[in-house]
């Protein structure tokens, strides 16, 4: 049976609650040397308030055994328990028996998020910068970290993504490779080939599913006029029909050869899902993704009346469960210890697609396109000077609204900044209030305990 205690510090620190001890270590009641603490040892040192840490220790010689403050007995235990920090203190081990006393402390920290917490409610206002409201997750692979939400937006309340919808989309359609029933690299023609009515142009041969995901496949971009307009019209065509559409346009580049950011390439991506899949696309994601990682409120419309999602612009989220999606990237494609996408597929939306190929267009303002230089498959890759502090990578997909997923691979952490912003400056709202918020975050996940 666990057993639970709160310890207080006799210094008024932040208590620390006793969650479980057990097995027995070496008791020696009789004189003899004071006793050995031969190692005493906290793990992790710094961690979230409210999480356990696990003690560990080899002792000799003691006939009683404590853990401070608190006073805790944990006498014939096997050199394990654990204790949840509310905030920074020490913890000590005191070993005794009747020649005398040792004993040998551990400094723990809790993340204070205070900082955090200030930075987004200064976002709310109707200044330069400012919006109206936000919600903000953050967590790393263990589970969530600081969650809050200000302004008009609630934090249950799903939130328009504009093209932070791309990565959930992308991490959809590669469960079709895992699964073997699309490549990455086959010419998707051969998978077109299976709607006997729908035209793939002999220039459009060389078009991958890569090619789409990464929006080289030469097919026009955002800023590109030629873009068919069935891609901003979710009920009035049908998703093959639009695809079609988008078929019959002229390529701006030769496929391959160059990165123009868009969205009519993941239209045709995502016929082939559900082409492949028999199912339309909001049934499709929800199979494959949502239900999996137990999403409820992801949405791409009511597929009654949405028949043409735009699956790279047109999804709505609250901020923990799109949490859920970025923690299965940190998590290696596991969400609870199941297999929801492989470590390959992983590895292929965490890898700079666009290396040495000519950009034509990108969404970031234009002073800050140096900033964003690589791009995976729906995540673009920071240039290493916006994360001091960590070696990174970072990734993110960020929206013309200003919301901002991102994840920090050598931190191990990511966090989700949902906006409704203006569609003018919503972009670059979004990254100054991820600029601001960065750092500070940096710093709680790197200071040790001292």
């Amino acid at each position: 049976m666990p057993i639970f205690h709160s310890l207080y510090s006799l210094l008024l620190l932040p208590p620390l609650l006793l969650l479980h001890a057990c097995g027995s270590s070496k008791s020696d009641a009789q004189d003899g040397p004071v006793p050995v603490i031969v190692a005493f040892t906290a793990a992790p040192t710094v961690t979230n308030a409210g999480r356990a840490v696990q003690l560990n220790w080899t002792v000799t010689g003691t006939a009683r055994l404590l853990i401070l403050p608190g006073s805790i007995d944990v006498s014939g235990q096997t050199g394990t328990s654990f204790v949840v920090p509310a905030g920074t203190t020490r913890v000590a081990l005191q070993a005794s028996n009747s020649s005398g006393t040792t004993t040998v402390a551990a400094n723990l920290r809790a993340y204070d998020w205070t900082q955090t917490a200030a930075t987004l409610n200064a976002t709310i206002g109707s200044g330069s910068g400012q919006v109206a409201g936000y919600s903000f997750g953050l967590f790393d692979r263990i589970g969530p970290l600081f969650a809050q939400a200000g302004g008009n937006i609630l934090a249950d309340q799903p939130v328009m993504l504009a093209s932070a919808t791309k990565l959930p989309s992308v991490m959809a359609i590669l469960t079709l490779v895992d699964s073997g029933e699309i490549s990455l690299d086959t010419p998707v023609a051969e998978y077109l080939a299976r709607d006997a009515s729908f035209e793939w142009p002999a220039d459009k041969a060389a078009i991958t599913m890569r090619m789409l995901l990464a929006h080289t496949s030469g097919l026009p971009g955002l800023d590109d006029p030629a873009q068919p307009a069935c891609i901003n019209d979710e009920t009035g065509i049908s998703l093959r029909d639009c695809a079609q559409n988008v078929a019959r346009v002229d390529l701006a580049d030769r496929p391959g050869a160059a990165f123009n950011y868009g969205g009519i390439d993941f239209q045709v991506a995502a016929y082939i899902a559900t082409l492949i899949s028999g199912q339309n696309w909001q049934d499709f994601f929800q199979a494959r993704l949502a239900t999996p990682l137990g999403l409820s409120r992801f949405t791409y419309g009511d597929p009654a009346t949405v028949i043409n999602p735009r699956v790279a612009g047109g999804g709505a989220s609250i901020a923990s469960e799109y949490g859920l999606i970025l923690r299965l990237l940190l998590n290696d494609g596991l969400h609870n210890g199941a297999r929801v996408l492989s470590s390959a597929m992983v590895a292929e939306i965490l890898h700079d697609q666009t290396a040495g190929l000519r950009t034509v267009y990108t969404p970031f303002p234009f002073g800050r396109r140096i900033d964003y230089p690589g791009y995976g498959l729906g995540v673009f890759l920071t240039a290493p000077r916006k994360h001091l502090g960590s070696s990174g990578p970072e990734w993110s997909d960020p929206g013309v609204f200003g919301s901002i997923p991102w994840i920090d691979l050598s931190l191990g952490y990511g966090a989700v900044l949902l906006l409704q912003a203006d569609i003018i400056s919503g972009t670059e709202t979004g990254l100054d209030i991820w600029d601001d918020l960065r750092p500070g975050i940096i710093t709680q996940l790197t200071t040790p305990a001292s």
